[in-house]
Order: C-alpha cells, then structure tokens, then sequence
C-alpha cells in the first residue's frame, strides 16, 4: 500500500511540475528600424521589430509614445516577413520617442520591452521622464491576455478528470496474485 501511494504522489507531483510552466521561446528582439538610440534628421513613416521567432501580429502590442507620454498611434502592428512586425504613425515633431511593445509568438512564448529613438534634435534620447516611463509601462501592462471562458472551463473540465482517474488509481483493489 505505501509503495503504491509513494507512486501515486511521484505522478500528482509531475502533473503538477509539468503542468504548471507555461511554454516559453527564444524571441527576443534581434533588431529595430530605426534602432535604438538613432538620430534621426526628420520621422520615419513606421517603426520594424524584427525578432528571433515568428511573432502573432493578432496577439502583439506595439506603441509608439511621443516625449509628452501620449502615445502616437492607435493602431495594431501588421505582420511583415516572418518575424518582424511593423506600425505605422504619424510624429507631431521634433523629440525622444519610445517604442514600446508586449509580442507574442507563434511557439506559444512572448516578450516585451522598450526602445528609444530622437526625432530633429540632433542628439541620442535621454533616460526617459517619468511620465514616459510610465506610459511606457502603461503600454505594455495594458495589453493583458486572459483566458477565454470556454478554454477555462475545459481546462478546469480535464483537471477534475485527472484527480478522478488518480481517485480511482488510489482506492481500487491492489492485485492479489494467486498461491499455488
């Protein structure tokens, strides 16, 4: 009987383990256009992320915030090549601007940060104000992704499976081999 409980708590144990991360990926940010830290003489049309995996636009957030904390677009960024996602905006002039943005990928995992480009000053953008930095985490935190009702009820559906399947392991019988 102690052998087949220690069996049993090993199983739940890597249920457990294993089905408590969730999938993760090497996408990181591998390059932008205009990189970080550019000087740029007049504003660019769009801003490129270009990542090591393949992003879901449909799922990404990417904003630009102009040095007054507002951001300068309303838009979804649109799916270039393979794992580059773009969005176009509109500068209202010279300044620092942030890209902010929260992605993620197709393999399930995700990323998010920041970058900072100057538009007409002549010089690399400084640390960012307060008030960009808080609408740069404004930015990202706001894109939050929550599970949809039917996925949650699935998954709380296979869980009480599990323990039932595990409940009934536990309480049958042990096998009694027959004496000769």
């Amino acid at each position: 009987m102690l052998r087949r409980g220690g069996a049993l708590l090993l199983l739940i144990f890597c249920f457990a383990v294993a089905g408590g991360t969730p999938a993760t990926a090497d996408g990181g940010l591998v390059a932008s256009d205009p990189a970080a830290g550019a000087v740029l003489d007049s504003a660019p049309a769009s801003v490129s992320l270009t990542f090591s995996a393949a992003p879901d636009a449909a799922r990404s957030h990417v904003a630009v915030i102009g040095g007054d904390g507002v951001a300068l677009t309303a838009d979804a960024p649109r799916a270039g090549s393979r794992s580059t996602l773009t969005l176009p905006f509109t500068a209202k002039g010279p300044g620092n601007l942030t890209v902010a943005y929260h992605v993620e990928f197709t393999d399930g995992g995700q990323t998010s940060g920041s970058l900072r480009f100057s538009v007409g000053t002549g010089v690399a953008p400084p640390a960012p104000s307060e008030a960009e930095r808080a609408a740069t985490d404004d930015a990202i935190s706001a894109h939050a992704h929550t599970i949809d009702p039917l996925s949650g009820f699935l998954l709380a559906v296979d869980g009480a499976a599990v323990l039932v399947v595990l409940a009934l392991l536990y309480l049958r019988r042990p096998y009694a081999a027959p004496s000769n």
